[in-house]
């Protein structure tokens, strides 16, 4: 089921952010400009390397809630959440609404059942990892590293 991994296919998905080989892995980087934009960047990027986002179409909605103590931990656990979402539920999102509350996060995905027929799968995530996970506030912003096993 595994599929060779490609790049983001337009410049809006591109611009959300950078992927990285690394070392059996693959991992992206990303800034946005908030906190709650960094949250939503990442979900809708982890679906992109999923399936092609130009394939799926915003017919339903699935709505997820993550609480966690620090920053890279709401990350890891609202990435793990979404990952299950798709392997479990076959649910694959082309975009996402973010809403915080403190250490919450309400996550409004939009998109549909993952069709083979229909939508691009681009490679198989097995886990989102804590390895070099990072979430920071800068001057310019917010920016993220995460490492997922493929």
């Amino acid at each position: 089921m595994m599929a060779a991994r490609s790049t983001p296919q337009n410049e809006c998905e591109a611009a959300l952010y950078r992927e990285f080989e690394h070392t059996g892995d693959t991992g992206i980087e990303l800034a946005a400009p908030t906190r709650g934009e960094l949250f939503r960047r990442a979900a809708i990027a982890m679906g992109s390397m999923l399936v092609g986002r130009e394939t799926v179409s915003a017919k339903q909605e699935r709505e997820l809630t993550v609480e966690a103590d620090t920053d890279p931990d709401l990350m890891h656990d609202l990435l793990a959440e979404l990952l299950n979402l798709f392997v479990v539920e076959s649910f694959i999102w082309r975009d996402a609404i973010v809403k915080e509350d403190g250490r919450t996060l309400r996550i409004t995905l939009r998109g549909e059942q993952f069709d083979s027929e229909r939508h691009d799968f681009r490679g198989e995530i097995k886990a989102v990892t804590y390895h070099q996970l990072s979430v920071e506030q800068a001057a310019d912003g917010w920016h993220a590293r995460i490492i997922f096993d493929i």
